[in-house]
Protein backbone atom coordinates (compact mmCIF):
# COMPACT_ATOMS: atom_id res chain seq x y z
CA UNK A 1 0.00 0.00 0.00
CA UNK A 2 1.32 3.45 -0.94
CA UNK A 3 1.17 5.89 1.96
CA UNK A 4 0.44 9.52 1.26
CA UNK A 5 2.71 12.14 2.69
CA UNK A 6 1.51 13.64 5.96
CA UNK A 7 0.50 17.30 5.89
CA UNK A 8 3.20 19.63 7.23
CA UNK A 9 1.29 21.44 9.99
CA UNK A 10 1.90 25.06 10.93
CA UNK A 11 2.73 25.09 14.63
CA UNK A 12 4.28 27.51 17.10
CA UNK A 13 7.30 26.34 19.13
CA UNK A 14 5.57 26.89 22.47
CA UNK A 15 2.85 24.35 21.64
CA UNK A 16 5.19 21.80 20.09
CA UNK A 17 7.71 21.95 22.93
CA UNK A 18 4.97 21.58 25.56
CA UNK A 19 3.92 18.20 24.14
CA UNK A 20 4.08 15.21 26.49
CA UNK A 21 2.48 12.41 24.46
CA UNK A 22 3.13 10.57 21.22
CA UNK A 23 1.36 7.97 19.11
CA UNK A 24 3.98 5.47 17.99
CA UNK A 25 3.12 3.27 15.02
CA UNK A 26 3.24 -0.52 15.29
CA UNK A 27 3.27 -1.11 11.52
CA UNK A 28 6.60 -0.85 9.73
CA UNK A 29 7.07 2.50 7.94
CA UNK A 30 3.84 3.86 9.45
CA UNK A 31 4.06 7.46 10.69
CA UNK A 32 4.65 8.44 14.32
CA UNK A 33 2.83 11.42 15.81
CA UNK A 34 3.47 13.93 18.56
CA UNK A 35 0.21 14.88 20.31
CA UNK A 36 0.29 18.53 21.34
CA UNK A 37 -1.53 20.10 24.34
CA UNK A 38 -4.09 21.55 21.92
CA UNK A 39 -4.72 18.13 20.40
CA UNK A 40 -2.84 18.28 17.10
CA UNK A 41 -1.42 14.97 15.88
CA UNK A 42 1.81 16.05 14.23
CA UNK A 43 4.05 13.94 12.00
CA UNK A 44 5.45 16.75 9.84
CA UNK A 45 5.57 20.45 10.66
CA UNK A 46 6.26 23.71 8.84
CA UNK A 47 7.61 26.73 10.68
CA UNK A 48 9.60 29.91 10.20
CA UNK A 49 11.95 31.78 12.46
CA UNK A 50 15.49 32.98 13.00
CA UNK A 51 18.35 30.50 12.82
CA UNK A 52 20.03 31.48 16.10
CA UNK A 53 22.95 29.10 16.19
CA UNK A 54 24.31 25.87 14.78
CA UNK A 55 26.89 23.35 15.98
CA UNK A 56 28.65 20.67 13.96
CA UNK A 57 28.91 17.68 16.31
CA UNK A 58 30.40 15.54 13.55
CA UNK A 59 33.50 16.06 11.40
CA UNK A 60 34.30 18.03 8.28
CA UNK A 61 33.85 14.92 6.14
CA UNK A 62 30.80 13.64 8.03
CA UNK A 63 29.02 16.70 9.45
CA UNK A 64 26.15 16.34 11.87
CA UNK A 65 24.44 19.60 12.81
CA UNK A 66 22.43 20.68 15.83
CA UNK A 67 20.64 23.99 15.24
CA UNK A 68 18.13 26.27 16.93
CA UNK A 69 15.42 28.19 15.07
CA UNK A 70 13.46 30.70 17.13
CA UNK A 71 9.92 31.79 16.28
CA UNK A 72 8.13 34.54 18.28
CA UNK A 73 7.03 32.02 20.95
CA UNK A 74 10.03 29.77 21.53
CA UNK A 75 12.77 27.65 19.99
CA UNK A 76 12.68 24.64 17.68
CA UNK A 77 15.63 22.25 18.04
CA UNK A 78 16.88 20.67 14.80
CA UNK A 79 19.15 17.68 14.19
CA UNK A 80 20.46 17.02 10.65
CA UNK A 81 22.87 14.30 9.55
CA UNK A 82 23.88 12.39 6.44
CA UNK A 83 20.31 11.26 5.75
CA UNK A 84 19.13 14.89 5.48
CA UNK A 85 21.37 16.09 2.60
CA UNK A 86 19.51 19.31 1.73
CA UNK A 87 19.31 20.65 5.33
CA UNK A 88 22.90 19.52 5.89
CA UNK A 89 24.12 21.46 2.86
CA UNK A 90 22.20 24.59 3.93
CA UNK A 91 23.44 24.47 7.52
CA UNK A 92 27.01 23.97 6.31
CA UNK A 93 26.97 27.34 4.54
CA UNK A 94 24.26 29.48 6.18
CA UNK A 95 25.49 31.66 9.02
CA UNK A 96 23.25 32.78 11.93
CA UNK A 97 21.31 34.90 12.38
CA UNK A 98 19.22 34.18 9.30
CA UNK A 99 15.46 34.09 8.70
CA UNK A 100 14.51 30.61 7.49
CA UNK A 101 11.61 28.32 6.79
CA UNK A 102 11.77 24.66 7.81
CA UNK A 103 9.75 21.62 6.82
CA UNK A 104 10.58 18.61 8.93
CA UNK A 105 9.49 15.48 10.78
CA UNK A 106 8.94 15.06 14.47
CA UNK A 107 11.76 13.58 16.53
CA UNK A 108 11.20 12.47 20.13
CA UNK A 109 13.10 11.15 23.10
CA UNK A 110 11.83 10.00 26.50
CA UNK A 111 14.19 9.80 29.47
CA UNK A 112 14.05 7.02 32.04
CA UNK A 113 12.23 9.36 34.44
CA UNK A 114 9.50 9.89 31.81
CA UNK A 115 10.58 13.37 30.71
CA UNK A 116 9.49 13.85 27.10
CA UNK A 117 11.56 15.84 24.60
CA UNK A 118 10.49 16.83 21.10
CA UNK A 119 12.75 18.11 18.35
CA UNK A 120 12.73 18.26 14.55
CA UNK A 121 14.42 16.21 11.82
CA UNK A 122 14.46 18.73 8.94
CA UNK A 123 13.57 17.70 5.40
CA UNK A 124 14.10 21.14 3.89
CA UNK A 125 15.55 24.45 5.11
CA UNK A 126 15.29 27.60 3.03
CA UNK A 127 15.76 31.33 3.42
CA UNK A 128 12.61 33.46 3.66
CA UNK A 129 11.86 37.16 3.88
CA UNK A 130 9.87 39.13 6.45
CA UNK A 131 6.56 39.17 4.47
CA UNK A 132 6.72 35.38 4.14
CA UNK A 133 7.43 35.04 7.86
CA UNK A 134 4.52 37.37 8.66
CA UNK A 135 2.15 35.33 6.48
CA UNK A 136 3.23 32.18 8.31
CA UNK A 137 2.60 33.86 11.70
CA UNK A 138 -0.90 34.90 10.64
CA UNK A 139 -1.80 31.45 9.31
CA UNK A 140 -0.37 29.69 12.37
CA UNK A 141 -2.15 32.10 14.71
CA UNK A 142 -5.48 31.36 13.02
CA UNK A 143 -5.09 27.59 13.31
CA UNK A 144 -3.91 27.86 16.94
CA UNK A 145 -6.83 30.11 17.91
CA UNK A 146 -9.29 27.70 16.28
CA UNK A 147 -7.98 24.88 18.47
CA UNK A 148 -7.98 27.05 21.61
CA UNK A 149 -11.58 28.19 21.11
CA UNK A 150 -12.79 24.65 20.39
CA UNK A 151 -11.04 23.32 23.50
CA UNK A 152 -12.52 26.08 25.69
CA UNK A 153 -15.99 25.10 24.48
CA UNK A 154 -15.25 21.41 25.12
CA UNK A 155 -14.51 22.23 28.76
CA UNK A 156 -17.98 23.73 29.12
CA UNK A 157 -19.78 20.64 27.77
CA UNK A 158 -21.06 17.79 29.94
CA UNK A 159 -20.72 15.32 27.07
CA UNK A 160 -18.55 16.93 24.38
CA UNK A 161 -18.86 15.68 20.82
CA UNK A 162 -17.97 16.71 17.28
CA UNK A 163 -21.65 17.30 16.57
CA UNK A 164 -22.02 19.79 19.44
CA UNK A 165 -18.80 21.55 18.44
CA UNK A 166 -19.99 21.78 14.83
CA UNK A 167 -23.24 23.36 16.06
CA UNK A 168 -21.11 26.04 17.73
CA UNK A 169 -19.38 26.71 14.41
CA UNK A 170 -16.05 24.99 15.01
CA UNK A 171 -14.26 23.40 12.01
CA UNK A 172 -14.11 19.60 12.14
CA UNK A 173 -10.31 19.64 12.41
CA UNK A 174 -10.36 21.99 15.42
CA UNK A 175 -13.13 19.92 17.05
CA UNK A 176 -11.17 16.69 16.68
CA UNK A 177 -8.10 18.38 18.18
CA UNK A 178 -10.11 19.71 21.14
CA UNK A 179 -11.50 16.26 21.95
CA UNK A 180 -8.03 14.69 21.69
CA UNK A 181 -6.56 17.41 23.92
CA UNK A 182 -9.14 16.58 26.59
CA UNK A 183 -8.55 12.85 26.17
CA UNK A 184 -4.76 13.06 26.58
CA UNK A 185 -4.19 16.14 28.75
CA UNK A 186 -7.45 16.36 30.68
CA UNK A 187 -8.77 19.73 31.79
CA UNK A 188 -5.73 21.96 31.38
CA UNK A 189 -5.03 25.69 31.15
CA UNK A 190 -4.54 27.08 27.63
CA UNK A 191 -4.03 30.75 28.45
CA UNK A 192 -0.28 30.40 27.81
CA UNK A 193 -0.97 29.50 24.18
CA UNK A 194 -3.41 32.40 23.70
CA UNK A 195 -0.79 34.73 25.18
CA UNK A 196 1.82 33.27 22.83
CA UNK A 197 -0.39 34.04 19.84
CA UNK A 198 -0.64 37.66 20.97
CA UNK A 199 3.14 37.84 21.26
CA UNK A 200 3.55 36.34 17.78
CA UNK A 201 1.10 38.80 16.27
CA UNK A 202 2.96 41.70 17.82
CA UNK A 203 5.91 40.67 15.64
CA UNK A 204 3.79 41.28 12.56
CA UNK A 205 3.31 44.87 11.46
CA UNK A 206 0.99 46.28 8.85
CA UNK A 207 2.08 48.77 6.22
CA UNK A 208 1.48 51.70 8.54
CA UNK A 209 3.57 50.15 11.30
CA UNK A 210 0.73 49.21 13.66
CA UNK A 211 0.88 45.82 15.40
CA UNK A 212 -1.75 43.41 14.07
CA UNK A 213 -4.56 42.95 16.60
CA UNK A 214 -5.69 39.46 17.51
CA UNK A 215 -9.14 40.11 16.09
CA UNK A 216 -7.62 40.84 12.70
CA UNK A 217 -5.67 37.61 12.56
CA UNK A 218 -7.22 36.41 9.34
CA UNK A 219 -4.83 34.61 7.01
CA UNK A 220 -3.26 36.57 4.19
CA UNK A 221 -4.13 34.17 1.40
CA UNK A 222 -2.24 34.28 -1.85
CA UNK A 223 -4.33 32.55 -4.45
CA UNK A 224 -2.39 29.73 -6.07
CA UNK A 225 -3.70 29.70 -9.63
CA UNK A 226 -4.53 26.49 -11.45
CA UNK A 227 -1.92 27.43 -14.05
CA UNK A 228 0.84 27.38 -11.41
CA UNK A 229 -0.42 24.04 -10.08
CA UNK A 230 -0.48 22.68 -13.64
CA UNK A 231 3.09 23.89 -14.15
CA UNK A 232 4.32 22.06 -11.02
CA UNK A 233 2.51 18.88 -12.05
CA UNK A 234 4.06 19.16 -15.51
CA UNK A 235 7.54 19.57 -13.96
CA UNK A 236 7.01 16.46 -11.82
CA UNK A 237 6.02 14.44 -14.90
CA UNK A 238 8.97 15.78 -16.93
CA UNK A 239 11.50 14.92 -14.22
CA UNK A 240 10.01 11.57 -13.24
CA UNK A 241 12.00 8.43 -13.80
CA UNK A 242 10.74 4.96 -13.02
CA UNK A 243 10.58 5.73 -9.28
CA UNK A 244 9.47 9.36 -9.54
CA UNK A 245 11.09 12.81 -9.43
CA UNK A 246 13.55 13.93 -6.78
CA UNK A 247 12.12 16.72 -4.62
CA UNK A 248 15.36 18.72 -4.88
CA UNK A 249 15.19 18.54 -8.72
CA UNK A 250 11.55 19.68 -8.65
CA UNK A 251 12.52 22.56 -6.35
CA UNK A 252 15.43 23.60 -8.61
CA UNK A 253 13.24 23.63 -11.73
CA UNK A 254 10.46 25.53 -9.94
CA UNK A 255 12.94 28.15 -8.73
CA UNK A 256 14.03 28.62 -12.35
CA UNK A 257 10.39 29.36 -13.17
CA UNK A 258 9.98 31.80 -10.24
CA UNK A 259 7.92 29.43 -8.07
CA UNK A 260 9.17 29.84 -4.50
CA UNK A 261 9.68 26.99 -2.03
CA UNK A 262 6.66 27.84 0.13
CA UNK A 263 4.33 27.90 -2.87
CA UNK A 264 5.84 24.63 -4.09
CA UNK A 265 5.23 22.93 -0.72
CA UNK A 266 1.60 24.11 -0.71
CA UNK A 267 1.02 22.96 -4.30
CA UNK A 268 2.56 19.53 -3.73
CA UNK A 269 0.39 19.10 -0.64
CA UNK A 270 -2.67 20.07 -2.71
CA UNK A 271 -1.69 17.56 -5.43
CA UNK A 272 -1.23 14.86 -2.76
CA UNK A 273 -4.65 15.67 -1.26
CA UNK A 274 -6.25 15.51 -4.73
CA UNK A 275 -4.61 12.17 -5.48
CA UNK A 276 -2.71 13.47 -8.51
CA UNK A 277 0.70 12.54 -7.06
CA UNK A 278 2.05 10.37 -4.28
CA UNK A 279 5.34 9.99 -2.42
CA UNK A 280 6.73 6.44 -2.84
CA UNK A 281 9.51 7.34 -0.40
CA UNK A 282 10.76 10.48 1.33
CA UNK A 283 12.25 12.86 -1.24
CA UNK A 284 10.55 11.34 -4.28
CA UNK A 285 7.29 12.54 -5.85
CA UNK A 286 5.54 10.55 -8.56
CA UNK A 287 2.49 11.43 -10.63
CA UNK A 288 -0.48 9.05 -10.79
Amino acid sequence: MVRGRETAQRLFAVEYNSSRFEDRAIEENAPNYVITPLGSHVNRLFFMGVLMNKTNTGTGDLPNFKAEVRDPTGTFYLYAGQYQPQPLAVLSHLEPPALVGVVGKVRTFTKEDGTFYSSVKPESIFKVDVPQRDRWVLETSRFTLERIKAYEDVLEMEEPSLELLAEKGHPTRAGECALDALRHYGRSEVKAYADAVKIALMAVVEGNGRPVEIGNAEPVKEDIGEDVKATVLSIIKELSGERGALYRDIMKECEARSIDKITLEEIIQALLDEGQVYEPTIGLIKSI
